[in-house]
């Protein structure tokens, strides 16, 4: 199953919207104009496909809680980007992503259990948790991970 397609017209409770003026972003348009693609309620065993067909080299889980360093959470949160997508599904807990609109406006994305996020190679993004405890499965299509540059 392609879970990109699966954008239109599915996002009830994925919630979009542009930060400061708090204006709704759809879906559609997040996808056409920064190639971000959210999708939600997604099963893990369509994740596992993924993997499985051979696009993604590699995965890992991380867990985000009070015991996760705060040196690795302030990294999550500085402005950077990756020259690979970064993919992630949630398994629990809410997070945001925050993802540079084209007019270097932020586009917020508040993604929960179940949601699917690919954000496209060479966009400026950054990741909060909203919960205190918040699980995901990365996906990698470089066995190297994501190296990331943060903005100057």
């Amino acid at each position: 199953m392609n879970i990109g397609r699966r954008v239109v017209n599915i996002l009830k409770t994925m919630l979009i919207y542009e930060l400061s003026s708090q204006k709704p972003v759809s879906a559609c348009q997040l996808k056409a104009e920064l190639g971000v693609i959210g999708t939600e309620n997604i099963d893990l065993r369509e994740v596992m496909n993924l993997v499985s067909s051979g696009k993604y080299a590699s995965f890992d889980e991380i867990i985000i809680d009070d015991q996760t360093p705060k040196e690795l959470l302030n990294k999550f949160s500085e402005e950077h980007l990756h020259h690979d997508e970064e993919v992630r599904y949630f398994l629990e807990g809410k997070s945001i992503f925050d993802v540079r609109g084209s007019s270097d406006e932020w586009i917020r994305i508040e993604a929960e259990e179940k949601d699917f996020i690919t954000v496209p190679a060479n966009l400026y993004h950054r990741f909060f948790a909203i919960d205190k405890k918040v699980k995901a499965i990365r996906l990698f299509t470089d066995t190297d991970g994501w190296q990331p540059i943060y903005r100057e």
